[in-house]
């Protein structure tokens, strides 16, 4: 019998499924497709003759679990795969860099770009594991300056050409769009229900300002927590919001033409790196979140 030769992508995909708890997570994380990874694991199962991972009942939800020959198989793939990378970073002489990559994302930023920065970073750097953190812009730039990120991700408000926190530069820059979104009774001369987050928000920053200079009157309905308060209470009809164009708030319809809403200025996403950090890695994520 010819003993077959294991690719380490499958390998990578079959442990990845496993960590990340389902074949959907693993398939985002990897930027592939849910069929794609099912796929891999199949021609894993098939060289080496093995039901590596047990397949849920059906009708019910449930983390994939490996099977007797997967608990073996991924023991030994994790030895062969950190022997691997570690060959492969010692031949190409990349820079060192902690065993951890402390990454940092906008949340509104999250949903756009974290499954292909998460494989971006794989690709990279194979082997190095990340904490990823998706929080807020105050929190992101404050743990920066902390040292406590490698690598961070904020939106800014693009006003006139710059970002509003008064970077000139906008190389590696992501284009995020801000649309008016919910419903309103009011018109003409009537304060406008606005629906915003808490402070400091930049999207709060960007409807208020575009407000004040289209000389349109507004009042405070609700002060959102978080997105899925800020989504519910857009749903329930009690006024209208600036948001991202990042795909959670696709259910909200935009506000109606008959509002007369100004128009909003954009954002950008820039990445921020902590000094030391592979510059091969930073100008490769800062491609990604530009769309190169």
């Amino acid at each position: 019998m010819i003993r077959p030769d294991l690719d380490i992508t499958l390998l990578r995909c079959f442990l990845t499924v496993l960590d990340a708890g389902g074949f959907a997570r693993a398939a985002s994380l990897l930027g592939r497709t849910q069929p794609a990874v099912s796929q891999q694991i199949r021609r894993l199962e098939d060289l080496l003759g093995h039901r590596l991972i047990q397949r849920a009942s059906p009708g019910r939800s449930q983390p994939p679990q490996p099977t007797a020959a997967g608990e073996r198989l991924a023991e030994q793939a994790r030895r062969l795969i950190a022997l691997h990378d570690g060959l492969v970073a010692d031949m190409l002489g990349l820079e060192e860099l902690p065993a951890t990559l402390r990454l940092g994302v906008h949340q509104h930023a999250s949903d756009e770009i974290l499954g292909r920065l998460v494989a971006e970073v794989a690709r990279l750097r194979p082997g190095t594991g990340l904490d990823l953190r998706i929080t807020h812009n105050a929190q992101l730039t404050a743990e920066i300056a902390a040292g406590e990120l490698d690598l961070a991700l904020p939106l800014a408000v693009v006003m006139d050409g710059a970002g509003q926190d008064g970077g000139a530069g906008q190389e590696g820059a992501l284009p995020v769009s801000i649309d008016w979104r919910g419903t309103s009774e009011a018109a003409g001369t009537t304060a406008l229900p606005l629906i915003a987050f808490r402070p400091p928000c930049i999207f709060r920053q960007a409807a208020i300002m575009a407000l004040g200079r289209a000389g349109r009157r507004w009042r405070l309905v609700h002060e959102a927590t978080d997105a899925r308060s800020l989504a519910a209470a857009l749903s329930a009809g009690l006024g209208v919001a600036a948001v991202p164009d990042v795909g959670r708030y696709d259910d909200i319809p935009h506000a109606p033409a008959g509002l007369g809403l100004p128009p909003l200025p954009g954002a950008m996403l820039r990445p921020l790196a902590a000094p030391g950090l592979g510059a091969d890695l930073v100008a490769a994520l800062a491609g990604l979140a530009a769309g190169r």
